[in-house]
Order: C-alpha cells, then sequence, then structure tokens
C-alpha cells in the first residue's frame, strides 16, 4: 500500500507526462505568419514596450551571423502552437494564446510571429530555470517532496503554461499572494488546457500542502523572478544568457579596453561574431544626450566596424531612434567612450 505522498507523486508524475502529450491542446489557429518581408534578419526584430533590449537586440545579431540556427530552433507542435529547442533544457511549447498575449500587449513588434515565438519560449525557459531554483533553495518546501514539485517543471508541456497563464493574473509584483486565488486560477488553466479536472484540483492540493506557493510568494518578493515568464523577460536580462541558450556561449568584454575591442569588431567585421554593446547609465561624452541614436543603459546590435573609416554602425532593437529603421554609424572614438560593454558569441563552426 502506497503512502499518501507516495500515491499523490505517482498520480502526479503521470500528470505530467499526460501533460505533455497534451501540450497542444486548446490552441487556435495562428494569424500571423511565422517570417514577415525580411525573414531572419536583423532589419525584422523590432522591441516593443518591455525593457527587453538585451533580448532583441541578443536576436538580432543571431539572425545576423546564425539565421539558420535560429529557424532550426522553431518546430512546428502537433497541436499547434511551435516548439523551440535549445541548447540545453527541455523544449518549450509556445501555444498561440500565450503567443498573442505577448503581442496584444505589444511586448515584441517584429515582422513575422518569429521573434515573439522565439521571446515567449526564452521567457518560459528562463521562468523554468528561476523556479526549479526557488525550489531547491526552498527552506519552506521538505526535502523529500521537492522532487514532487521540481516534476511539475521539469518537464515540456502544460503545467509551466499554466502556471504562468495563472500566477501573472494573481501575483502582486511585491509578492503578495492569495493562495486561494491562485490555486483556483491554476485548477482553471489546467482544465481550459484539457487536464481532467480531478488530476487539476489533485495537483492544487499538493502543491497548497507541500509549500509550493508559500515557496513563490517568497521568492516573487525577494527578485520578482517567478513573477510570470513575459514579466521576468521585461526586467531585464544578460545578453550573454540569450546567446548561451541558442550558440552555447557568451562572453562579455568592456570597451574601455581599447585593443581588445578592436579586435573583436575586426572579427565582426569578418562575420565570425555576433555582438551586442551596452551604453552608460549617463552620457559621458557632450552631446550623448541630445544625440538621436543615444539611449541610457540600452542594448544595441553592433552590425558593422569600418577598420579604414574608423567607424562602427549599430542597431537600435526599437527599429527607431534614429529614424528610419534605428540603424546608425558613428566614429570609433565616440564607440569607445559611449558604450560600457559588449557581449559577444561565435557559430560553432567558426
Amino acid at each position: 500500500m502506497l503512502r499518501p505522498n507516495a500515491r499523490i507523486a505517482v498520480l502526479l508524475l503521470g500528470w505530467v507526462l499526460v501533460g505533455a502529450r497534451l501540450s497542444g491542446a486548446a490552441t487556435t489557429e495562428e494569424k500571423v505568419p511565422l517570417y514577415g518581408a525580411h525573414g531572419v534578419s536583423p532589419q525584422a526584430v523590432l522591441q516593443g514596450s518591455l525593457g527587453s533590449c538585451y533580448f532583441h537586440a541578443s536576436i538580432a545579431a543571431l539572425a545576423k551571423i546564425a539565421p539558420e540556427t535560429l529557424r532550426g530552433a522553431i518546430g512546428s507542435n502537433p497541436g499547434g502552437g511551435y516548439r523551440v529547442h535549445f541548447l540545453d533544457g527541455p523544449e518549450e511549447v509556445v501555444l498561440p494564446e500565450d503567443m498573442e498575449f505577448g503581442r496584444a500587449h505589444g511586448y515584441d513588434r517584429s515582422e513575422g510571429v518569429w521573434v515573439a515565438v522565439l521571446m515567449r519560449a526564452y521567457a518560459q525557459r528562463a521562468l523554468r530555470q528561476s523556479l526549479v531554483s526557488a525550489i531547491n533553495k526552498s527552506e519552506i518546501i521538505p526535502v523529500f517532496t521537492k522532487p514532487f514539485a521540481l516534476s511539475f517543471l521539469d518537464e515540456s508541456g502544460l503545467p509551466l503554461v499554466a502556471y504562468d497563464r495563472a500566477v501573472r493574473s494573481v501575483v502582486q509584483q511585491d509578492g503578495a499572494i492569495d493562495k486561494a486565488t491562485l490555486k483556483a486560477k491554476l485548477a482553471a488553466q489546467l482544465n481550459a488546457l484539457g487536464v481532467p479536472a480531478a488530476q487539476a484540483e489533485l495537483l492544487g492540493s499538493f502543491l497548497d500542502v507541500q509549500g509550493f506557493f508559500d515557496s513563490v510568494a517568497q521568492t516573487v518578493g525577494q527578485n520578482g523572478e517567478v513573477f510570470g515568464a513575459y514579466k521576468s523577460l521585461g526586467q531585464g536580462g544578460v545578453p550573454g544568457r540569450v546567446f548561451e541558450a541558442f550558440l552555447g556561449k557568451g562572453e562579455t568584454g568592456q570597451v574601455a579596453d581599447k585593443k581588445l575591442t578592436v579586435g573583436q569588431l575586426q572579427r565582426l567585421h569578418a562575420g565570425k561574431l555576433a555582438m551586442v554593446a551596452g551604453t552608460w547609465a549617463t552620457p559621458s561624452g557632450e552631446g550623448y544626450a541630445n544625440a538621436n541614436w543615444w539611449v541610457p543603459a540600452h542594448c544595441y546590435t553592433v552590425l558593422d566596424f569600418d577598420e579604414t573609416a574608423q567607424t562602427v554602425t549599430l542597431r537600435n532593437p526599437w527599429g527607431a531612434h534614429p529614424d528610419p529603421d534605428g540603424v546608425f554609424t558613428i566614429p570609433l572614438a565616440v564607440f569607445l567612450d559611449a558604450y560600457e560593454f559588449y557581449t559577444y558569441t561565435q557559430p560553432s563552426a567558426q
């Protein structure tokens, strides 16, 4: 005879496997083509209302140097929507409703939906990693039940999607949480995604008893990373992690190191690097604050370096500022003074 916790765990694990198979349930038809007029290219990438310049600038850089890598990361999901493959971790299922939620809220303005698909998948990946870390570090969840709680998150499919849909509607940014409401919302989202009501109730009860919701509240209160997938993405991030997700490596250098910086710009010009650069939080040079390209503490895609002319060409992921398309060229000396850091990666074949 199985003990109660063991019985719940067996049922929960069975539910997770069912959830993974049902991951395309209750989807709608995509209304926007995957790729637009510019295909997978920097010109197609347009940041939206979130503070996700690091993500959009990095995707634009990857689109320039490794477009086939991004194309190859996106596959169709049998039940609708898409699956996105990263170099490590499970594939993320991107259902049309969640992708459309992001576009409807202006989180991405890119041509087609390929950037929105990658954005949603990366956001889910970040949320999953944050929650797994929160559970592992939690002193609220008993050690012997942590594997069961982790099984809720460590599979590709419905569990994470349902959690995200529920948590973004009930959890406050300061970590305040109405557990009863979250439990009800989670059950409703699971049911909407095709999970039987009895199994959804079982999962909610198990997580409630084992302290999962308390751990969520504690983690949100500390750093806000588990407030929701899009919210986490919009709180800022590290370009190197975006590069790592698709190419396995991202390294950062200080622009002030002129010799090393110029060397990397030369490799960029030769087509061997994808690169982004970030401005200082406050302008150090005269006139930067009024320049048509200047945005403080902002991430840009580095497009090219002309060694003869000693100029650097960059692109603002807004696709504007400067108009019409966010692309501008500045003297190398200005680049070295106005930008604080750069992050780069390269395809494995190079």
